[in-house]
């Protein structure tokens, strides 16, 4: 598979791993840009290409960070990607669907996702407000405001409202929608000018994301995703060599103490619920998984354990049905951002049964998309192709980030609650009706613009 990555592991570890605790670091550097006498400190300092590199691989890092352990394993929580083994209380809650905003999960969310998003203004700022030599063509601040774009998209993903930078509007997630597409139509000159493909190509991925899910901006959506080239892949990277860049996922899944598992509606293609041995039905390389369950965290939710899927750097297409050895969750996984096939999915999810794409017509991709997971040919047509539609962006897209975003739009606007309910596989849990994270109470105590309406 051709992937393209514009930067390498081994290119920023080094840098990132000087800034990744985010906050610490960006307060360290306004140290020395908000000084009171500048004649204290030596003004080349300020356009150093050290420090610049440092700020930008700052926002890789807190994005990285956010990405994983945060957004995908808490967030997943929530929808039918995932059933989860913790024994946390307030954790297990959440896996219920229960989401409180007084408890540390909300909090986590919220704050991890806004280090990233402000971390991805504020050093775009400082580069328009100087430290870039050319802002006109800096691919540096393309970058950083393509990560901003991506962290306000997590973020309307994630949180039923939110605010930014302590201030007194609460935002709506199709506002945060709307300042993601902002910062990319002001990144995309930008990239287009410093001639990067790879970052042309990531942020049109991004637009096509952020206007399919405002929902009056189906064209829109179509016409960026239509410009991102086949084969075409973006990566959230990790490295297992250092413990603050590895990917965190892998804990949750490997060792006595796992806690993440496949929900039903996945397990061995859907055919099954929780049986012991599905080997025979695992014919489907995006959603692999172990062939026999186990206990983990709580010793009491019967786990299938996750095998890396399509969107992660290390997979191999292997099917246990026949053999083959798909890729277990691992530290060095990559995480994809941004990639064609995402791409195609909002273009066709946008274009409605009846349209005509990059790759023919609505049925001929999903037809495509079922053939690539060993599915033979369906002839649908509306309502029912757009289901299979949403299936095969389910499997396509498993486990990496997108299915709460997917689930809050498909009930944002009217296609229908796709939200798991009744009883959980832990048979002693049942599932609330929780459909994203509330501010949690540490921003409602911290902002002074705000009123509780929880009291």
């Amino acid at each position: 598979m051709n992937r393209i990555i514009s930067l390498r592991k081994a290119a920023w570890a080094v840098l990132l791993g000087v800034v990744l605790g985010g906050v610490t670091a960006c307060s360290a550097f306004e140290d020395v840009l908000d000084v009171e006498n500048p004649t204290e400190i030596d003004e080349a300092l300020l356009q150093d290409e050290t420090l610049v590199k440092v700020l930008v691989a700052g926002v890789q890092g807190d994005f990285a960070s956010a990405y994983g352990d945060r957004f995908i394993w808490r967030g997943s929580m929530i929808t039918d990607d995932q059933v989860s083994g913790i024994n946390w209380e307030g954790t297990a809650r959440l896996s219920q669907r229960l989401v409180k905003y007084d408890e540390g999960d909300s909090d986590i969310i919220f704050s991890f996702i806004s280090r990233a998003r402000m971390q991805g203004d504020s050093v775009s700022q400082r580069l328009k407000n100087g430290l870039s030599k050319s802002p006109t063509n800096d691919v540096n601040l393309a970058t950083t405001l393509t990560y901003a774009g991506y962290s306000y998209i997590i973020m309307a993903d994630a949180m039923c409202e939110a605010t930014v930078d302590v201030g007194a509007k609460i935002y709506t997630p199709v506002e945060l929608y709307e300042i993601a597409v902002k910062r990319f139509n002001e990144a995309l000159p930008i990239a287009t000018a410093a001639n990067n493909a790879s970052l042309i190509s990531w942020i049109n991925v991004g637009l096509s994301r952020a206007y399919l899910n405002i929902g009056n901006k189906k064209a829109e959506a179509m016409a960026a995703a239509a410009k991102v080239p086949a084969n075409y892949w973006r990566w959230i990277e990790y490295k297992s060599s250092d413990t603050r860049l590895y990917n965190p996922l892998e804990g949750n899944v490997v060792g006595a103490n796992h806690n993440m598992g496949i929900h039903p509606n996945f397990i061995a293609g859907g055919k099954d619920t929780f049986g012991k041995n599905q080997k025979a039905y695992l014919t489907d390389p995006r959603v692999q998984h172990d062939e026999m369950w186990s206990l983990g965290h709580n010793v009491a939710t019967p786990l299938y354990k996750p095998r890396q899927g399509l969107m992660f750097s290390e997979y191999n297409g292997a099917t246990i049905a026949t053999g083959g050895v798909p890729k277990t969750y691992s530290r060095d996984m990559d995480l994809a951002i941004g990639s064609y096939v995402e791409a195609m999915h909002n273009y066709y999810e946008a274009a409605g049964p009846t349209g005509t794409g990059p790759l023919g017509t609505t049925l001929e991709f999903v037809n495509s998309r079922r053939a690539f997971g060993k599915q033979a040919a369906v002839t649908l047509s509306g309502a029912e192709l757009m289901a299979e539609l949403r299936t095969q962006r389910a499997k396509d897209l498993f486990m990496a980030g997108y299915r709460l975003g997917d689930l809050r739009r498909w009930l944002r606007q009217g296609t229908g609650n796709f939200f798991p309910t009744g009883v959980h596989a832990n048979t002693l849990w049942t599932y609330g009706d929780a459909t994203c994270f509330p501010l949690p109470k540490q921003e409602y105590e911290g902002n002074p613009n705000i009123t509780n309406p929880n009291k």
